[in-house]
């Protein structure tokens, strides 16, 4: 059996470690999209709450100052506040919206609008307001500018760890699944291969069982099935040798009887001949001296003569008649086509409203006594069996030989067999064995209705190539 070639998308490894990979990767990228989401979201709240919470103590404290006009200790008070990292810029306003107190890289006039989130900002600074009030009065507002430089760098870094932290978890699920995958596969391959070679009829295989795993007791129910198959295949192996065996011997008792059954028939023929015909012509010489002496002289002896003339006469055609059905003399003096004529003429007598066909051609002279006898039982069973089963009303047998080989085919027009059912006669088995016995093949077509068809063809050669005759 030719091993069959796996590409790369039937392979079972492949598709293992490509599917459990995905799965990881689209996994984790989901993980790491999301946490970067939370991670971003929380830098964001945190710098609005910061931002909300230092605007709101800077309003209340700084109104105190601009009550008393004490610009210098509110700005010793900011100085403190300006140095917190993320503040890149604090500005005081008066009513007028003039700048009392600068701190840091505060923008250019006009004063930016305040944003409400700093997921808002576009360039890089969170700007935040509030009114400074006292006693309900407006007194003016305070700017604040938070870089979201700080912010970003640990975003980025939240991020930049959780994509490393994907990315090993990716590689060491690769490398376990490949590891696994090839261990896995690998068993499973030596279980491929094993069920390979038991197809091949190799049932001394056996698997290694490494591990306890599912894998291990498949193999251990494996090899005890390989066990048990090559048990029962032996048995059958012998059973089958036992049957050919006695297959051989049957068919060898079979041609046996065959041989022995004409032998008989050829003794019984010339028995028949030789002193059961003398005897007749003997009765029937005297007969006739007993109807001619008493012709004249008593009546009663003439007609009796007489009829033992007629009964002789019956009685050696009977006789005949058997001797034919045992062994026809033709078929030793004049051949294998002349004895089929002499069969023909007289089963078409007897069968008169038949038409009958005989085609002959080829080399058909010298052949050897088997092939003669064989070929000549096989028309004479056909024709026993059109007679009693067939209701035919044309019958074509054909004879034909060459160097090589004799054909006889014998074909009717009536009812048919059904070749689905077992025969229950045994002149098909008989014909057939006597073919095989000759080392030939035996053919028969029919359908119910249809006709039947028998095709014989037999070797002039035997196994060693020597020729018949």
């Amino acid at each position: 059996m030719r091993r069959k070639t796996i590409t790369l998308l039937q392979s079972l490894r492949f598709r293992l470690i490509a599917s459990v990979v995905s799965i990881e990767i689209i996994m984790l990228s989901l993980l790491v999209w999301n946490n970067i989401s939370i991670i971003h979201a929380t830098h964001t709240d945190r710098l609005r709450d910061t931002a909300a919470s230092m605007i709101q103590q800077i309003a209340r404290t700084a109104g105190n100052y601009m009550v008393a006009v004490d610009y210098a200790s509110l700005e010793d008070y900011l100085s403190n506040i300006i140095d917190y990292q993320e503040l890149s810029y604090l500005v005081v306003l008066d009513r007028d919206e003039h700048a009392a107190i600068a701190l840091g890289d505060f923008p250019a006039q006009p004063w930016p609008v305040a944003e409400a989130h700093p997921a808002q900002v576009t360039d890089g600074v969170f700007d935040v307001s509030d009114v400074i009030t006292v006693a309900g009065q407006p007194m003016g507002r305070v700017l604040m500018g938070f870089s979201l430089s700080l912010m970003e760098e640990a975003i980025r870094k939240s991020r930049t760890r959780g994509i490393s932290i994907a990315a090993a978890e990716i590689i060491l699920t690769v490398i376990a699944t490949v590891l696994i995958g090839l261990g896995l596969t690998r068993r499973l391959g030596i279980l491929a291969t094993a069920a390979q070679e038991v197809g091949k009829g190799d049932y001394s295989t056996r698997i290694p069982i490494e591990t306890a795993d599912e894998v291990g007791r498949t193999a251990a129910a494996f090899n005890h099935m390989v066990t048990e198959v090559s048990s029962r295949t032996q048995q059958l192996e012998e059973a089958e040798s036992q049957s050919r065996t006695l297959l051989a011997e049957n068919r060898n008792l079979v041609h046996t009887s065959l041989h022995v059954q004409e032998e008989e028939r050829r003794y019984l023929a010339r028995e028949l001949h030789d002193e059961l015909g003398q005897c007749i012509t003997a009765i029937q010489a005297d007969a006739e001296s007993i109807r001619d002496l008493s012709r004249d002289s008593d009546k009663r002896i003439e007609t009796s003569a007489s009829a033992i003339l007629d009964v002789s006469s019956r009685i050696y055609e009977v006789v005949h008649a058997m001797m034919l059905r045992l062994r026809p003399g033709v078929l030793d003096d004049l051949g294998l086509v002349e004895a089929l004529k002499e069969e023909l003429s007289a089963w078409q007598d007897r069968n008169p409203g038949i038409e009958t066909i005989f085609d002959v051609a080829g080399k058909l002279e010298d052949l050897d006594e088997r092939v003669n006898i064989t070929l000549y039982r096989i028309v004479q069973e056909c024709l026993t069996n059109i007679t009693r089963h067939a209701g035919a009303t044309r019958v074509s047998i054909s004879l034909s030989g060459n160097a090589d080989s004799l054909e006889v085919s014998v074909s009717d027009n009536g009812r048919g067999l059904d070749q689905s059912r077992p025969s229950d006669g045994l002149g098909l088995i008989g014909m057939r064995e006597r073919v095989e016995g000759l080392g030939g093949e035996f053919l028969l077509e029919s359908e119910k209705g249809a006709g039947v068809t028998i095709c014989v063809r037999i070797p002039l050669h035997d196994e060693g190539g020597e020729a018949r005759g």
